[in-house]
């Protein structure tokens, strides 16, 4: 019994390991795409791709960075088809691909930890920096938000948009060199970034399988939804854990 546990456990582990590197090629393609849109940009944006940054001991790794004299913009893409639903607040927005459900951590927060980490490292206010979310088109965005959340044929027009100098031409030219100097473009640091995130998302998945809360590791329970029955922690309200 314990020999079938255990090969059952390395088939799921397996199958979670091709799942996450399937991601991963899908997704630097769709940051390659992203990055010949913002290659043609005009001279006075400073463009920075796939950068690692450590902060505080924690490296973090943003798509891409372009610092310009209209602000500092931080984009996080996303190569996802199917429908894509999200909000500003929740912890997870869901892709919906021919009744096939997949949800992902919200990239509007996820975003927002990449502009927390580059005001810490360039010591500029919040205001600076301007968020945005791109999809590739095999995307429908269903999103409710306030943020900038857009296709990446819409980007360029986003980014011209901001026509009011916020940063004057000094100290784009420092903040450039500053972010130059301080990304961590290396094999072994992209290697250990990526090791870190597959280890988080396979102890994730491994405890959900298990039917144990990622978040706040109570019981994952069957619930009756308005529409469906769902799978959540037994500690609602105080953890709103949906699978």
């Amino acid at each position: 019994m314990e020999i079938i546990v255990i090969i059952v456990i390395a088939i799921f582990v397996i199958a979670i390991t091709l799942g996450y590197n399937q991601a991963a090629i899908k997704g630097k393609y769709g940051e390659r795409k992203v990055s010949k849109i913002l290659m043609s940009l005009p001279s006075e944006y400073h463009l920075f791709n796939d950068i690692y940054i450590c902060i505080n001991e924690r490296s973090v790794q943003i798509d891409h960075v372009v610092v310009s004299p209209y602000g500092i913009f931080v984009i996080e893409t996303k190569n996802y088809s199917g429908w894509i639903f999200g909000s500003d607040y929740s912890e997870f927005w869901t892709k919906n691909m021919y009744g096939n459900k997949y949800q992902f951590q919200n990239p509007l927060k996820q975003n927002y930890s990449h502009v927390k980490a580059l005001e810490s490292l360039l010591s500029i206010p919040e205001n600076k920096f301007i968020p945005i979310i791109v999809f590739l088109r095999g995307a429908t965005l269903k999103c409710n938000t306030r943020e900038i959340v857009i296709y990446s044929n819409q980007l360029k027009d986003v980014i011209y948009s901001y026509t009011t100098p916020t940063i004057n031409s000094v100290d784009v030219q420092i903040l450039t060199e500053k972010l130059s100097h301080s990304n961590l473009v290396t094999k072994d640091t992209k290697k250990e970034h990526k090791q870190k995130i597959h280890q988080i998302i396979t102890n994730k998945n491994t405890m959900i399988h298990n039917g144990i809360c990622p978040r706040c590791g109570n019981q994952l329970v069957e619930r009756k939804g308005k529409y469906a029955n769902f799978t959540g922690c037994s500690n609602y309200p105080k953890c709103k854990f949906t699978k």
